[in-house]
């Protein structure tokens, strides 16, 4: 990607910023700017007062020194928060990206460093101008043999993104969660969203022994696009070996290394496990209806089994994980979506351009924060180059679509959590009734009413 020459507006030392918690100015550890530096500790914030010329959008970097291995920290301005930012790991002073995109008022501007995770040291903020990197969106889906009805929805997607927001919510108890949406502000989400953690896995027979449940998910996705919605599937995929009903690494010692060794145990359930999935996503086909398809999701997280041993056994899990859908069970039907964090590491962790159509991120925010993930989606399109369509597969609390539209951060879809993420329960909610109504009637966001008809 072409790179710009940009200018350094102002560096503000941490030394001199107003400090809380247990921050503490240090000088110890040389190669440090100005006279010294602050150790953000495990409850400290450092906020520098930035003044600013001219309103408008600006880079932020972060000077800091991570020893003893990646720290996270989170990142706020004039009072809003842009999440966390990553630290990778280093042993002398260095210089990240905290934020691509900031809105900076002309005049006083607050930025916020908090901690989040692992002491580290802060030497200054950099602030620069923003350069924007333009979108150049892959014009096919990566599967050459890709279904008419996949075409459409990645045509649908291709055509709103950037100029529209769909509504989604997941569901796991069969239409809770969009029946709620329906009776609270009178609109159905246009996603829905659902998930094959029972169709595979020990522990699961009360679902696929009952006629009336194993085909559940598919149902559901078939009901849902005769309205004119579009399903999106995820799969929370549990022990392949059977010898727990966990999908979680820590609660499993099943090894995703058991791939290299296709005459193995291991090898062969995984090889199972997709084709009683692919069986279900066939019934989708047969009917011709497209699917957006999320597999292996929050991989670097390494708390799923198929993360837990890094991304070189993860990318290739995910290439065995697409040959055998498309090639062998001739799925093509599927828009597959791969879900990334938005971090420099997260590039290694990539299946690769030919294999993914859709990059999205699972973002949850505290309770009732609803900016607009700007720092996500700048680094997003920074990692991917642009290429791919990007959408908050998962969330908490959805960003403002006025937060959205002020940002330049237009999500190709929000998909809030089942349960408590979209229905309001006690304590701050996620996602108020009011803020529902807002989000459902506004000019933004599209709801299933305002989906077209298929051709």
């Amino acid at each position: 990607m072409e790179k710009h020459e940009v200018r350094v507006l102002a560096r503000y030392e941490a030394e001199n910023a107003t400090l809380g918690g247990d921050a503490t100015i240090e000088n110890s550890v040389a190669g440090y700017s100005g006279t010294g530096y602050v150790n953000i500790n495990n409850t400290g914030t450092i906020t520098f007062d930035v003044t600013m010329e001219e309103a408008g959008f600006y880079s932020i970097q972060i000077g800091y020194n991570g020893m003893f291995g990646e720290k996270r920290q989170n990142l706020s301005v004039n009072g809003t928060g842009l999440g966390e930012v990553a630290f990778p790991e280093t042993t002398e002073f260095t210089q990240i990206e905290g934020a691509k995109k900031v809105r900076l008022n002309a005049g006083s501007n607050t930025v916020t460093i908090s901690s989040s995770w692992g002491w580290m040291l802060v030497d200054y903020i950099q602030i620069e101008d923003y350069v924007e990197i333009p979108f150049n969106i892959d014009p096919e889906l990566v599967n050459p043999n890709a279904s008419d009805e996949a075409k459409n929805l990645y045509e649908f997607l291709k055509e709103n993104f950037q100029k529209k927001v769909i509504s989604g919510v997941m569901t796991l108890d069969s239409m809770v969660e969009p029946e709620w949406l329906y009776e609270n502000t009178g609109k159905y989400p246009a996603i829905l969203g659902l998930d094959f953690m029972h169709n595979v896995g020990k522990d699961t027979e009360w679902f696929v022994n009952d006629p009336n449940r194993v085909h559940q998910v598919a149902d559901d996705a078939e009901e849902y696009y005769n309205r004119n919605g579009i399903p999106v599937i995820c799969w929370h995929w549990r022990d392949p070996s059977k010898q727990t009903s966990a999908f979680y690494t820590e609660d499993t010692n099943f090894d995703i290394n058991v791939i290299y060794d296709t005459t193995s145990d291991g090898y062969k359930e995984i090889i199972s496990d997709i084709d009683v999935i692919a069986a279900e996503l066939k019934r989708l086909t047969d009917k011709h209806v497209p699917v957006l398809w999320r597999p292996l999701h929050e991989a670097a997280g390494g708390w799923f089994w198929w993360g837990a041993k890094g991304p070189q056994p993860l990318k290739d899990l995910w290439h065995i994980l697409y040959e055998r859908l498309v090639n062998y069970h001739g799925l093509n039907n599927l828009v597959w979506i791969w879900t990334a964090d938005a971090d420099d590491a997260a590039i290694n962790w990539y299946p690769g351009h030919d294999y993914v159509d859709l990059v999205g991120i699972d973002i949850y925010p505290p309770a009732g924060d609803h900016n607009s993930q700007v720092t996500a989606f700048e680094k997003l399109k920074e990692i991917f180059e642009g290429r791919k369509i990007l959408a908050l597969s998962e969330c908490g609390s959805i960003p403002d679509p006025d937060e959205m539209i002020a940002d330049g951060a237009l999500w190709s879809y929000f998909m809030p959590w089942y349960g408590e993420h979209t229905i309001p329960g006690e304590g701050t909610p996620h996602n108020s009734v009011e803020f529902w109504k807002k989000i459902m009637h506004h000019e933004l966001v599209i709801t299933l009413d305002e989906m077209p008809a298929h051709p």
